[in-house]
C-alpha cells in the first residue's frame, strides 16, 4: 500500500481539472434564482457546467441547479457534452473506449448518481466518473487504485463499503494481536528473569 504515491493511486496524473473560466455576462441576478428553490435555502454558488454558467442552490431539500442565463431548471448534460469534458480532463495516452450513464454506482465508485462512466483503453485501465448534471469530475479509477482498494479492504476488514475501520472484526483481531504480543513479552520476561538458576556442579 505504500509502494506508490497517493496522488498516483488516485489517478491525479491521468485527469486534471483545468481552471474554470466562468461566463458572467447576461447572468440573471442570484436574488431572482434563490426563490426558485423548493424548500429552505441554505447556500448558493455559481458553477461552470461544461462551460455553461449555472447556480447550485442547496438546502433541506438537497441540491437544485438553475440555468444562470435563463432561470430555468437545469437539465442533465448529454453524452456529447460529457465526451467533450472528458477529453479536457483526461491526460493519458489512451483512446475513449466506452461512455455510459449509470443510475447505480459501481463498487469502485461508491458516489452519488446519476454519473457518467468514461472508460479508456490505456495500460492503467482508466475509468473517469463525471457528474451527469454539473460535469464535475467525481473520481478517477485505475488498476493501481483497484489493487490499493483491495488491500485496504483486507487491512480494515470492511468487505462491503470499505470505509469502516471500527468494525467488530477489526477490533477482535486487533485485540487478539495485542494479547499475543503481551503474552510473548511475558514469556520472554519469564525466560530471562524468572527461570530458576542451575546449581553449579561441585568438583571434589
Amino acid at each position: 500500500m505504500s509502494l506508490f504515491p497517493i496522488n498516483e493511486v488516485r489517478g491525479r496524473h491521468l485527469a486534471q481539472v483545468p481552471e474554470a473560466v466562468l461566463q458572467t455576462d447576461n447572468l440573471i441576478p442570484l436574488e431572482l434564482a434563490m426563490p426558485l428553490y423548493d424548500g429552505n435555502l441554505n447556500g448558493a454558488k455559481l458553477i461552470s457546467a461544461a462551460g455553461h454558467p449555472a447556480y447550485v442552490l442547496s438546502g433541506d431539500n438537497g441540491e437544485q441547479i438553475i440555468d444562470a442565463l435563463n432561470g430555468k431548471a437545469w437539465s442533465e448534460l448529454g453524452a456529447e457534452d460529457i465526451k467533450n469534458v472528458a477529453g479536457v480532463l483526461y491526460q493519458g495516452r489512451g483512446v475513449l473506449k466506452t461512455l455510459q450513464r449509470l443510475e447505480t454506482a459501481p463498487r469502485e465508485y461508491r458516489g452519488s448518481v446519476p454519473v457518467w462512466q468514461v472508460i479508456y483503453d490505456d495500460k492503467d485501465k482508466t475509468r473517469i466518473y463525471i457528474d451527469a448534471k454539473t460535469a464535475e469530475l467525481k473520481a478517477v479509477r485505475t488498476r493501481i487504485w483497484r489493487v490499493f482498494d483491495f488491500m485496504w479492504m483486507l487491512h480494515i476488514m470492511d468487505y462491503k463499503e470499505r470505509e469502516n475501520f471500527n468494525s467488530w472484526w477489526l477490533r477482535l483481531f486487533s485485540g487478539a494481536a495485542a494479547l499475543f504480543a503481551l503474552s510473548g513479552i511475558g514469556l520472554v520476561a519469564h525466560r530471562v528473569f524468572m527461570r530458576p538458576k542451575r546449581n553449579k556442579a561441585v568438583i571434589s
